[in-house]
């Protein structure tokens, strides 16, 4: 083992510092120690202990950089340089939703690590893909040896060969059935979506989620649930399209979902606005089936029903859907038989009864909720509307 140089320090403090990732060297029993205590949260993550990392030190093949991954899908990539077994990491590959988390430590078997502390761990390791975390470490092994050979990038995990080729008879089958059930679940979700079932919708979308077999046994990456995004995005508009639905209101709906993911960076906040998504583009789909309203005056609806918690005037819903004052008011009249300031002021009662009847909010806040910011003029609203309800402020 030769001395850890001052490059070499160095540079491992600015890798940490850029990266947020660890990068060590361990050449003893107290440094193994350190790294397992400082990095592990259970018994089960044997490439992260002591033992384990003195063993690698000792039977580690030069120019060779190993990546292993211990059973909560946390990587780590180990070379010697000089004499000095580095360690780069613990990195995450993928990341995990709550429900990708309930599914490891069921299959882990691990008691007394609740789901909301496992993800808090996790979220202490940086995400970096592995490609990322070989560019690395190849570029910290340059700088601190210029002259060094290329280094191998070898994953143990690969060393053990299915007996059974893909060829075989069972596996042609297997896939055979896979791809039919995905076909069939696909076509079952296009089928409750066209309908305007929401329930029977986000029933089959789960099911194609889980067809994934790495989406359900480890995690994802944000690159990958985008792409998903934006694969169920392009169905549900050709879904809406369809069955008829205004231009207008297919843009608004997958453009908000295209807003919401396109900077996320946490999976759940991701796959509960896909799900949002489905849902809004079947109860825009049952409602246009069962109101056979203009695409102008579905348009207007859609409008009001998404914006009014602000303050709205005729002259804001002309502007949004391109349409004059007169026109609008005469064929939404002659639609829906109401105004729209008084569909608008419906729709907002309607509201406040779902917050009065849901939640313990006083009815100044319920009156800000649903875009009436003066209380009494609210309760003078609700007392004409519904009558037989009394309020006072």
């Amino acid at each position: 083992m030769e001395k850890i140089t001052d490059t070499m320090e160095n540079s491992a403090k600015l890798i940490t510092e850029l990266y947020q990732v660890g990068l060590c060297a361990i050449n003893n029993r107290g440094d193994a120690e350190e790294f397992s205590k400082r990095n592990m949260i259970s018994s089960i993550q044997m490439v992260l202990s002591a033992d384990a990392l003195l063993a690698m030190r000792s039977g580690i093949n030069t120019l060779t950089i190993y990546r292993l991954t211990d059973p909560f899908f946390l990587s780590i990539m180990v070379f010697m340089l000089h004499g000095n077994f580095f360690v780069f990491g613990p990195f995450a590959p993928v990341l995990q939703s709550r429900q990708h988390a309930v599914h490891i430590l069921k299959e882990s078997g691990i008691k007394g690590l609740s789901v909301d502390d496992y993800l808090r761990y996790r979220e202490h390791f940086p995400n970096l893909s592995v490609e990322s975390a070989e560019h690395i470490v190849n570029c910290f092994i340059k700088i601190c040896d210029p002259d060094s050979k290329n280094y191998k990038i070898r994953n143990p995990e690969d060393f053990i060969v299915d007996s059974v080729h893909d060829t075989s008879e069972t596996l042609r089958e297997d896939r055979i059935n896979l791809l039919q059930l995905r076909y069939a679940n696909e076509q079952n979700f296009i089928h409750c979506v066209e309908n305007g079932d929401a329930t029977g919708a986000l029933k089959y979308l789960d099911k194609m989620q889980r067809d994934v077999r790495y989406m359900k046994e480890i995690g994802s990456t944000i690159e990958n649930e985008r792409i998903a995004c934006a694969i169920t995005r392009t169905t549900l508009r050709l879904c809406a399209a369809k069955k008829g639905l205004p231009a207008y209101l297919i843009d608004q709906l997958s453009g908000q979902n295209t807003r919401e993911v396109s900077r996320e960076t946490r999976i759940d906040i991701i796959l509960s606005s896909k799900e949002r998504m489905v849902r809004n583009f079947c109860s825009a789909i049952d409602e246009y089936n069962t109101n056979a309203y203009s695409s102008i005056i579905y348009n207007a609806i859609f409008y009001l029903n998404t914006n009014f918690t602000k303050e709205l005037t005729i002259d804001d819903i002309c502007n949004e859907i391109s349409v004059s004052r007169s026109y609008l008011m005469t064929l939404f009249k002659k639609e829906t038989g109401t105004s729209p300031m008084n569909y608008l002021r419906q729709l907002r009662i309607k509201k406040a009864c779902n917050y009065l009847t849901g939640t313990k909010k006083s009815i100044q806040e319920i009156s800000e909720n649903v875009g009436i910011p003066d209380s009494n003029y609210f309760v003078k609203c609700f007392r004409k509307e519904t009558e037989s309800v009394k309020l006072s402020v």
